[in-house]
């Protein structure tokens, strides 16, 4: 199945930071918070952009929502940069460039299931919401380790999708794992295709799972990107392929064919740092 929304020689990539500024916020989950800014980046879902905060840093981050004149950022605060950023208020300035790598593909008129792990269930529902306007029927099932992390439930089920939530302790929806609920939905529905966003252990499990019932997967693999469009060589899998230019979206069988997948990844300084 081709990434038939996959950005071609003639996108137009902002390669330096446009200025945004923060229209909105609010907390999803504790340290999760969503931010709005008005304007667009003609991004594809699954798709990432750089977020420079003026005189800290910048980092890549998916993209929520990228339509109606409204980009969303979900961010979840775990370092310094992230601990600035949340300081931020509505009104302030940042710098924003992309939309960079290849994104998740759309389908027409076909059964679709999306998997979220925490923060990474952001980006599926922007993809929900173009296969929605292709006519496909989209499932989302949504993690998180309890009830208090899980993050656009309700938002998901009020744009009409069907949403299944797993939480690990059974606080919210069925105790266990997103990877119980896709399994009894592939033996029990035709599923045409499934897409994975989050923790890289959970979408190692999702891609093995589809591959052996013969459905078509596609995964998000999160490495350290610094430049987003191959420059800087941060991004590389031990296969040696930029996930800022081949990812981060790959079908489960690239993503399964990484030594690195599910394993481990490489920090800032290239040292190993298991998931």
């Amino acid at each position: 199945m081709g990434c038939n929304n996959c950005p071609g020689l003639h996108h137009q990539i902002n390669t330096e930071p446009a200025v945004f500024t923060i229209a909105d916020m609010w907390e999803e989950a504790k340290d999760i918070r969503t931010y709005v800014f008005k304007g667009t980046l003609n991004s594809k879902p699954g798709q990432f952009c750089m977020l420079w905060v003026p005189g800290v840093n910048e980092k890549p981050f998916s993209i929520a929502r990228d339509y109606d004149n409204e980009l969303w950022l979900t961010i979840c605060k775990v370092g310094p940069f992230t601990e600035q950023l949340f300081q931020l208020q509505k009104g302030d300035k940042v710098g924003i460039r992309g939309a960079f790598g290849h994104g998740f593909s759309t389908v027409k008129n076909k059964k679709v299931v999306l998997v979220g792990g925490g923060y990474g269930t952001a980006p599926l529902h922007f993809t929900a919401y173009r296969h929605m306007q292709e006519g496909s029927e989209v499932t989302m099932i949504i993690g998180a380790r309890n009830k208090d992390l899980l993050i656009w439930e309700k938002f998901c089920k009020d744009t009409g999708i069907r949403t299944l939530l797993a939480t690990n302790d059974g606080s919210k929806g069925e105790k266990g794992f997103t990877t119980d609920i896709l399994l009894r939905l592939l033996k029990e529905e035709q599923i045409d295709l499934v897409q994975t966003c989050g923790p890289e252990k959970m979408m190692k499990a999702v891609a093995e799972m589809c591959l052996e019932n013969k459905v078509s997967c596609e995964v998000s693999i999160e490495r350290y990107m610094k430049c987003g469009f191959g420059v800087c060589g941060q991004c590389v899998t031990e296969s040696g392929e930029n996930m800022c230019q081949t990812g981060p979206v790959v079908t489960a069988e690239k993503a399964l064919s990484y030594p690195d997948f599910g394993l481990y990844h490489r920090g800032s300084e290239g040292q190993k740092i298991s998931w």
